[in-house]
């Protein structure tokens, strides 16, 4: 907004630097989202690029909700590289 050029690869260290501070909130959200009662889930295919490969492969974006009811409201989203049942638990 104020005309200044800054460089795809500096937004992009700066977009990383606040996931991993923010880390631990997420991770104590995770913890809160999953200790209710009820929750929705949507489970989408995505496609991912294998390293090294060129290839793509189908993988998993999973998102749970808390319900309409609960007092907290909140969304929190998991990858997966599969449907493995481990990745439900």
């Amino acid at each position: 907004r104020a005309g200044l050029a800054i460089a795809q690869s500096t937004l992009g260290a700066w977009g990383g630097a606040c996931g991993v501070r923010l880390h631990p909130l997420v991770d104590a959200l995770r913890e809160e989202v999953l200790q209710q009662a009820v929750l929705h889930a949507d489970e989408t295919p995505v496609q991912m690029l294998a390293p090294g490969k060129g290839k793509t492969h189908r993988a998993y974006l999973s998102a749970y909700s808390t319900t309409q009811f609960s007092d907290m409201k909140a969304v929190i989203y998991d990858f997966a590289e599969s449907r493995a049942g481990e990745h439900a638990r």
